[in-house]
């Protein structure tokens, strides 16, 4: 189980990563909490544009959580228990988060893994303050322990003074300085070598059971004799041999010219290690090499990439369209609203106006003069009010189509991830089948060697 967080900003980036179905086989929004938004991205920007008011430049904690495929699968309650255990650890508690489940092929394994990424909003929305992080990592180690005493789960990882004796006892000078860097160790490498010094007296006995050993005796440049390992790593033989000075060594093995030079002695090697034949290493899991599960892979994102982006622009497409007729309708609506007002209003007015007599005392007191103006100066007012109310309404349809267009400018943004995620792939993808026609280049000189030395 390995637990990754930090605190970061950029909600469309992160919108981004979260929604990518390429990479992924599958992606499930599980939880989006203290958002008006029904979407990633729309959440993220929700609040991002709380922390526009705050100082704080990191707004987002982004935590990843990956099980060991190789233990058991956590059950749903076990993911919400991890989930808010971590919650309360950090300090995050009450605050909005987006919780996303990812399932993803490996490209070592080709098995199928499940991991889940969570996204908290650091800023407090009462305060307006962004919570402090300080020390997370050491957080997260503590509720790696806790999880996996509490879910039953084995941690591969030493901590404290476990891990400063382990290096201290796997640490080795002469690998640090770029020595020793043979198939046996320093010490192994000397106890073999003395042992076979003092099993054989004679030097042609000694240079033949050395070579079947891998270490080939060869004049050297500035010392007369030195070993070459399996590696093409050279050593003085005289301080491989505990307890022999380099005069015994003259004495038993005579003239340095007779023995190959160093060269000579690297090229012996390099024959000998390509000879070899390696044997097969058993997979357990699967039987594809690398190179083919890089093709399966890139091949199911192709097929991807093409379905999701002809979706993706049918919905968006699909959206436009009925927003636009739903636009229409609604305009229509307040048009209808408005002449059903207006045609009652001059109902009213028509009732109140007086006949007969009435109508002669008040055109001579001046009364109908003073309702004509009373009226037109309601009319006036009524038509702002007309014009108001769809000045509002065609500016929240502009805003929304406004929002769609953002939409489109997300999917051209996905749709260039996409792409750079099959191009990375499609790297891995030719670096691998260069691997593969060298290790086949490889095969060929070796089958071409052993047909050679069976002939003489």
């Amino acid at each position: 189980m390995i637990l990754s967080g930090s605190s970061r900003s950029g909600a469309l980036d992160l919108a981004l990563h979260l929604s990518n179905s390429v990479d992924n086989e599958r992606v499930v929004i599980s939880e989006l909490r203290q958002s008006a938004s029904g979407s990633i991205y729309g959440a993220f920007r929700e609040w991002e544009v709380i922390a526009d008011n705050t100082n704080c430049k990191k707004s987002f904690y982004s935590l990843s959580i990956s099980p060991d495929p190789s233990q058991r699968d956590w059950t749903d309650k076990e993911w919400q228990y991890a989930l808010d255990h971590i919650e309360n650890k950090l300090g995050l508690f009450g605050q909005p988060r987006a919780v996303v489940f990812h399932e993803k092929i490996g490209e070592s394994d080709g098995e199928l893994r499940k991991h889940c990424h969570v996204v908290w909003s650091r800023i407090n929305g009462r305060t307006l303050k962004a919570i402090h992080m300080g020390n997370d990592y050491y957080h997260l180690r503590t509720c790696t322990k806790e999880l996996a005493k509490v879910f039953d789960l084995q941690i591969y990882y030493k901590t404290g003074k476990d891990k400063i004796e382990a290096r201290k006892q796997s640490y080795d000078l002469g690998k640090s300085q770029g020595k020793n860097r043979d198939l046996d160790s320093a010490e192994a490498r000397k106890n073999l070598i003395t042992k076979l010094w003092h099993e054989h007296s004679d030097a042609k006995v000694l240079t033949a059971t050395m070579s079947e050993q891998g270490y080939i005796i060869a004049q050297g440049n500035r010392r007369a004799f030195v070993v070459v390992d399996r590696d093409s790593q050279i050593h003085s033989l005289a301080r491989q041999i505990d307890g022999v000075k380099t005069k015994q060594v003259k004495q038993r093995l005579g003239l340095p010219e007779s023995y190959p030079s160093i060269e000579e002695a690297k090229d012996q090697q390099r024959i000998i290690k390509a000879t070899a034949k390696k044997q097969p290493k058993t997979k357990a899991r699967i039987d594809l090499t690398r190179e083919q599960k890089l093709y399966r892979k890139l091949r199911n994102m192709a097929a991807r990439i093409d379905r999701l982006g002809e979706a993706r622009r049918k919905k968006l497409k699909r959206q436009i369209t009925s927003a636009k007729i739903r636009h229409h309708d609604e305009l229509d609506l307040l048009l209808k609203k408005q002449r059903a007002e207006e045609a009652k209003t001059l109902r009213q007015r028509y009732k109140k106006k007086p006949q007969g007599l009435a109508k002669n005392i008040q055109t001579i007191l001046g009364y109908e003069m003073f309702l004509s103006w009373k009226w037109a100066h309601q009319d006036r007012r009524r038509v702002q009010e007309y014009a108001t109310e769809k000045q509002l309404l065609a500016q929240s349809q502009k805003q929304e189509l406004m929002r769609l267009n953002r939409y489109s400018d997300l999917i051209i943004k996905q749709e260039r991830r996409e792409a750079k995620s099959f191009e990375r792939f499609s790297k891995k993808l030719g670096q691998e089948k260069t691997r593969s026609e060298y290790k086949r280049d490889m095969e060929r000189v070796r089958k071409r060697v052993e047909r050679t030395f069976s002939l003489t």
